[in-house]
């Protein structure tokens, strides 16, 4: 599934996916584009290393989403300033619709 594709991805080509995703839905120009990759690919990297600290220290499934909330929380937090509270709002929006879909997907199997 979609997942496993994105954790087989390197940092670089996640936040550079996720850059055009977001670049193409909240029409970002490319000052605020290369910013927002910075952050991504800052966090990409983050989510990395804490998933390989995870699996060495067996932490759970339910943990590990904890873990990578936390992180998102953060690369939220570091967003927010650079795409401005109505892109950021509409990204939030966007964001957890596509996590839902994604769990959709999952479930129907």
């Amino acid at each position: 599934g979609y997942s496993q594709q994105q954790q087989r991805m390197s940092p670089e080509d996640r936040a550079k996916s996720t850059t055009e995703w977001m670049t193409k839905e909240l029409k970002l120009d490319d000052k605020t584009s290369k910013k927002v990759e910075e952050i991504n690919l800052k966090y990409a990297k983050k989510t990395q290393e804490k998933m390989m600290e995870a699996r060495d220290a067996g932490v759970d499934r339910s943990q590990m989403r904890d873990m990578m909330g936390k992180v998102n929380d953060e690369k939220n937090k570091a967003l927010k300033p650079v795409l401005g509270d109505e892109k950021y709002e509409k990204y939030l929006k966007l964001f957890e619709e596509r996590r839902q879909n994604r769990q959709a997907g999952q479930r129907g199997g």
